[in-house]
């Protein structure tokens, strides 16, 4: 089994004013190829910045964050970008959708942009794996609709 994740030691503190605020401290994990991993807490105690630091969203204050064997802290912007459009899949809590374009056309988008060929067909098909099959036509404020008409 490989190492997708590792975190060692990830501390980030936000600092507002004279005010520092500690959201995460010490945190450490392994996450194996073919593991599924929960990450559960109340509203308020870092969840969401633990995903975006490993996801190479953001830096952390202190501590390694290790993607794929890929130490992310030193990279740049540009180079963590390339990183996320390689390995990283999110599903924001409020989806980040382009509003202007159909399902199809939004699983589309990154696909083209990691240069897969047949897009479309792919798109398609992750599309049907997730239940959408007879929704890709429709664009994201139609999706969650009752009914199925477009």
């Amino acid at each position: 089994m490989s190492t997708i994740l590792k975190v060692d030691n990830l501390n980030m503190l936000y600092t507002s004013g004279n005010r520092q605020l500690s959201v995460l401290q010490g945190i450490n994990m392994i996450i194996e190829e073919g593991e599924t991993v929960a990450i559960t807490g109340p509203s308020g105690s870092g969840k969401t910045t633990l995903m975006g630091l490993c996801a190479a969203l953001d830096n952390p204050t202190s501590g390694e964050i290790t993607l794929f064997g890929n130490l992310i802290n030193p990279l740049s912007e540009d180079e963590r970008a390339v990183m996320r459009n390689k390995y990283v899949g999110f599903i924001f809590q409020n989806f980040q959708l382009l509003p202007s374009l159909t399902a199809l056309e939004n699983v589309m988008l990154p696909l083209e942009l990691q240069g897969i060929k047949d897009a479309e067909k792919e798109a398609a098909l992750l599309l049907e794996r997730v239940g959408l099959k007879d929704r890709m036509t429709h664009y994201p404020s139609q999706l969650s609709e009752e009914n199925n008409s477009a």
